[in-house]
C-alpha cells in the first residue's frame, strides 16, 4: 500500500518535468535565454572543401545520369554529408518531401535483399504501406514514388549491406527509369563489387564510377573546431583551441 500511494504516474512525471522547465526558463535573465535560442538555431554541419568536392562529383554524376558508388573509412562522416547533400537540395515538411525532391538519401540498416531495399526507400518516403506486400508491390510503390517526387539521384548509404538482388534490383531501376544511383559505404563496397564471379559481371559493370571520400586532415580539424566556437561559445568564453597544436592532433 505504501508503495502504490507513492507511486506517480507517467501524466504526472510529464507535469512536473514541464513545471520544473518553467521554473528553471523563469529563473534565467532575458540574455541567457536569448543565448540558448541562439545555440539552439545555429547550424551544426561546418562544410569542408572535402564535402564541396564530394558534392560536385555527384552533380556530375546526376547530370549525366550516371551510376557509380563512393567509400569511406567508417568514422569519416561520409553519412553526414550525404544527408547534408540532400538537404541543400530538399525542402522537408514534417515527414514527408516537398515535391520536387530532386536528392533522395537512405541508409540501410541492416543487410538485406529488394525487399528490405525497397522498405527502406518507402519509409523514408513516410509512406504508409512502405512495409507491406510482396517484392512486386513494393517496387511498384517504390519506382512510383520516386517518378512522382522527380527524383534525379538516389544515394544508399551503407550499401555494402545489400545483397546481390538488391543491387539487380538498383540496376533495373535505373534502366527503367534512369535514375542516378550511387552506392555509398564502406572499402569492402569494393570487393563486392569488384567479384571475380559471373553473377557479379553485371553489378561491376553497371557501376563503375567511383570516388572516396577522405578523411579530415589536421587543417580540416582545426577549421572544424574554431567554427564549433565561434557557434556556440561566446566571444569571452572562447578557448582558441586552434592555438594548441596538441589537441588538434588527438
Amino acid at each position: 500500500n505504501l508503495a502504490r500511494n507513492n507511486s506517480v504516474s507517467p501524466k504526472q512525471l510529464i507535469i512536473n518535468s514541464k513545471t520544473q522547465s518553467e521554473e528553471l526558463q523563469g529563473r534565467r535573465t532575458a540574455e541567457q535565454q536569448a543565448e540558448i535560442e541562439r545555440i539552439g538555431k545555429a547550424e551544426t554541419y561546418c562544410r569542408l572543401d572535402r564535402d564541396d568536392e564530394l558534392f560536385t562529383w555527384l552533380n556530375d554524376q546526376r547530370d549525366l545520369r550516371l551510376c557509380g558508388y563512393i567509400v569511406a573509412t567508417r568514422g569519416s562522416g561520409l553519412a553526414k554529408s550525404c544527408e547534408y547533400y540532400r538537404l541543400a537540395h530538399v525542402r522537408r515538411r514534417g515527414s514527408l518531401f516537398e515535391i520536387p525532391a530532386t536528392v533522395f538519401y537512405v541508409e540501410m540498416l541492416q543487410r538485406g535483399k529488394g525487399t528490405d531495399l525497397y522498405q527502406a526507400i518507402l519509409s523514408e518516403f513516410g509512406h504508409p504501406l512502405a512495409t507491406l506486400g510482396k517484392l512486386s508491390n513494393l517496387r511498384s510503390r517504390t519506382w512510383d514514388n520516386l517518378k512522382r517526387y522527380g527524383v534525379q539521384i538516389l544515394i544508399i548509404g551503407k550499401a555494402d549491406y545489400l545483397k546481390l538482388e538488391a543491387l539487380n534490383e538498383l540496376i533495373d531501376l535505373y534502366d527503367n527509369l534512369r535514375i542516378s544511383v550511387i552506392l555509398a559505404g564502406s572499402h569492402y563496397l569494393e570487393a563486392i563489387l569488384g567479384r571475380n564471379h559471373p553473377a557479379y559481371v553485371q553489378v561491376c559493370n553497371s557501376f563503375l564510377e567511383w570516388y572516396e571520400f577522405h578523411l579530415l586532415t589536421w587543417e580540416d580539424v582545426a577549421k572544424v573546431i574554431q567554427d564549433w566556437e565561434e557557434k556556440f561559445l561566446t566571444l569571452q568564453n572562447r578557448l582558441n583551441l586552434t592555438q594548441y597544436p596538441e589537441v588538434i592532433e588527438t
